[in-house]
């Protein structure tokens, strides 16, 4: 759009602003047609099968194009807030397409839809009977006695649990992606879960399964003004700009897309870690087994965004503070919760870095 102080007469001026106003009237239409029409585009793309299910729960396996490099495979973890595609979100914007390409053997845990039979669901079964149960199954198929796991936020503290209570297969590497570790000054969510009154043993028992709107909800409040009203605002500048808006569209569907969650998780998540910050005060304890953080000894990448208002940068960096092993790394980004796998900066930055960080810790191929 041409500003109008940059007309000479003023005829031109009126020319200026009659431009203005139709370019303001198509860029509407387009937008208002975008919300109310548009199919929602796909995500997810890459090549997979199904190695094993679980109830609701899949394990993928991406098939590689290119020439495998590394013996060594990787278990992706994700959270139970929205879908795990946010990994392999579209084609060019994908963690999980980048390290494949790289010539990783790369593996994603898709926890599916939790419907009212799962409510009772707890971390301990999560850790036990589907964590455990595909490190088992992605060690065998890639014919490798190590792992490496990559946790986003959530999805790194349950592999952390996963990390401390087991053995074998040998986790090699461990990659935390915005993930919390300690719970102390937890930004907005230690204003909201540690209020006085809040209760997460009451919500859980009143609605069991926990629903997607809540979470949904509950999460989009952290940030009221960006989650809602800079949505549509940013839709509307892509297309004033003439941009393409794929990206805003898949990601627009990634963030709409939520999951119920199960009412026992709910009630550990909040009250074991948040409320009682026990992961790093050793007091976890699933199905009698204690959770000791200095049990870990895989290799540690923890890669966290400046501007997370979802998980503070030094929650994850406690990670190399309270778990065991030498070999730990610790790279900032200037970017919030999702930067880390969405975005120029994940593309041109972050995933670069962890394939080259897996590349020198994982078994090669050539190596017999």
């Amino acid at each position: 759009m041409e500003h109008i102080f940059q007309a000479h007469s003023p005829g031109e001026a009126g020319e200026i602003l009659q431009q203005n106003w139709e370019h303001w009237l198509m860029t509407t239409a387009r937008w208002r047609e975008i919300l109310t029409y548009d199919p929602r585009p796909a995500t997810g793309c890459s090549p997979k099968e199904i190695l094993w299910t679980k109830n609701k729960a899949q394990l993928y396996h991406y098939q590689c194009s290119s020439e495998r490099r590394y013996r060594t495979p990787v278990l992706m973890i994700y959270a139970l807030i929205n879908r795990p595609y946010v990994l392999d979100l579209t084609p060019g914007s994908s963690l999980v397409e980048y390290l494949v390409n790289e010539g990783f053997d790369v593996y994603l845990l898709d926890w599916g839809e939790f419907e009212w039979e799962d409510r009772d669901i707890t971390y301990a079964d999560l850790v036990y009977d589907y964590i455990a149960t595909a490190a088992r199954k992605v060690a065998r198929s890639a014919g490798s006695k190590e792992i490496s796991i990559i946790g986003y936020c959530m999805g790194g503290t349950m592999s952390t649990l996963y990390a401390a209570l087991f053995d074998r297969p040998v986790l090699k590497n461990l990659v935390y992606l915005a993930a919390p570790i300690d719970f102390n000054r937890a930004g907005t969510y230690d204003v909201w879960l540690k209020a006085p009154g809040y209760d997460p043993d009451r919500i859980a028992d009143t609605m069991e399964l926990v629903p997607k709107s809540f979470i949904d909800w509950g999460t989009r409040m952290l940030n009221p003004l960006a989650n809602y009203w800079g949505t549509y605002t940013r839709l509307w500048k892509t297309l004033e700009e003439g941009k393409s808006v794929h990206f805003w569209k898949v990601l627009n569907k990634w963030s709409s897309d939520n999951i119920n969650f199960p009412g026992g998780a709910y009630r550990d998540w909040i009250r074991d870690f948040y409320q009682g910050n026990k992961l790093i005060k050793n007091q976890v304890v699933l199905r009698g087994k204690r959770v000791q953080l200095q049990r870990i000894k895989a290799n540690i990448l923890a890669m966290v965004g400046l501007r997370d208002h979802i998980v503070m940068p030094h929650q994850t960096a406690a990670a190399l503070t309270y778990l065991g092993g030498n070999d730990k790394t610790y790279m900032e980004f200037p970017v919030g919760h999702g930067g880390l796998v969405l975005g120029e900066t994940a593309r041109m930055r972050v995933f670069p870095e962890i394939a080259y960080w897996l590349g020198e810790r994982s078994e090669e191929l050539s190596e017999e």
